[in-house]
């Protein structure tokens, strides 16, 4: 199949933040690669906000609401949205019972689905073609093979956000100029993800030493604002909090003016990644073959592989096996961070 099978291609993929910002590359290269190709994304309207640049969409979008209209309500107005659009591929990117039913809104020849091995929830009765095995684990190297299965053949995840002047400038507002800047985005989704407050405040007073200025981002959420709040506390005058104080756009903006930034398994990880801005992740209880930065695998620091064997004895553990143990980000050695850093530092001139 070459791509001139599929001048026309909607994409699906709903959630989380962190794979919409991986497709992202993958749709936005199809976008600027293949400008001929009529596209369209389906996204969460929670997070689509982050693909409009200056109030235009940088690629297509139809956000959905689920959020706040339900499951039944979003799958009818996707349908009334798009009653009249014919697509020749649907690239269903999420094995979700719910991506599926929403699925049924779009009218295309080809639907293109997870392989076999990665396919759950019932996705194949919502396809009629599979995409060929990926290279790697990795989500995104998934989110590959959905456009070079559909024909577009060497595709490289491309991603180019728009950020404005004013963005930018409002960016440099918040944070110092005259300064290293590591960025610490402490908090994932869930709870057991995150490293200790104490690793973080010690990486912070480590970067302070060699002349760095720490700035501190995350989310509203009251886990989030706990553990960046205590992080701040730690650091006294000598960072800047942010968390809770920046729209999606604006974290953007933010990192890309890091010098380095640290996270566990986040979206501001993945952004970091997507923006080129070297990035630490920090993993335990995913695998990194499968959630790590896609663009700085060398950096990261993990423990997964020790805590999975810890579970499974002599089993191997599969590359979707997620550690059980909800201490296990505690065994993250702050002396290999320490050591990731300075080779960052190293490797980019911030000495």
């Amino acid at each position: 199949m070459t791509h001139s099978d599929n001048n026309s291609v909607c994409i699906l993929r709903l959630t989380a933040l962190g794979d919409c910002i991986n497709a992202f590359g993958i749709v936005n290269a199809i976008h600027e690669d293949y400008p001929e190709v009529k596209l369209k994304w389906i996204i969460d309207s929670r997070f689509s906000s982050l693909f409009v640049s200056d109030g235009e969409p940088i690629v297509p979008l139809a956000p959905v609401e689920i959020k706040k209209q339900g499951l039944l309500k979003s799958v009818m107005a996707l349908r009334k949205e798009m009653k009249n659009e014919r697509y020749d591929a649907l690239l269903n990117m999420q094995t979700s019972i719910k991506a599926s039913l929403l699925s049924t809104a779009v009218k295309a020849i080809n639907r293109f689905g997870y392989d076999s091995e990665r396919s759950r929830e019932g996705q194949s009765i919502f396809i009629n073609r599979r995409i060929d095995k990926p290279e790697s684990p990795h989500v995104l190297s998934g989110f590959i093979s959905f456009a070079r299965s559909s024909g577009f053949e060497g595709i490289q995840p491309k991603w180019n956000y728009h950020l404005t002047e004013d963005e930018i400038t409002t960016a440099k507002a918040l944070i110092p100029q005259d300064k290293k800047i590591l960025v610490i985005a402490p908090a994932s989704a869930k709870a057991e993800k995150n490293w200790t407050a104490d690793g973080y405040t010690k990486i912070g007073q480590y970067a302070l030493e060699k002349g760095f200025h720490v700035v501190i981002v995350g989310g509203k959420g009251s886990l989030e604002t706990e553990l960046c709040n205590s992080i701040a506390d730690k650091l006294k005058d000598n960072c800047t909090n942010l968390c809770g104080k920046t729209s999606l756009r604006i974290l953007a903006a933010v990192i890309s003016l890091a010098s380095v930034v640290i996270s566990p398994d986040s979206a501001s990880m993945h952004l970091a990644s997507s923006l080129n801005i070297p990035v630490i992740g920090l993993f335990a209880i995913h695998n990194p073959d499968r959630v790590g930065a896609w663009n700085f695998r060398k950096y990261e620091v993990s423990v997964y592989e020790q805590m999975a064997a810890a579970e499974l004895g002599d089993k191997v553990a599969g590359w979707r096996y997620r550690v059980k143990n909800k201490d296990a980000m505690k065994s993250i050695d702050i002396h290999k961070v320490i050591e990731s850093f300075d080779r960052i530092c190293s490797d980019y001139s911030l000495n």
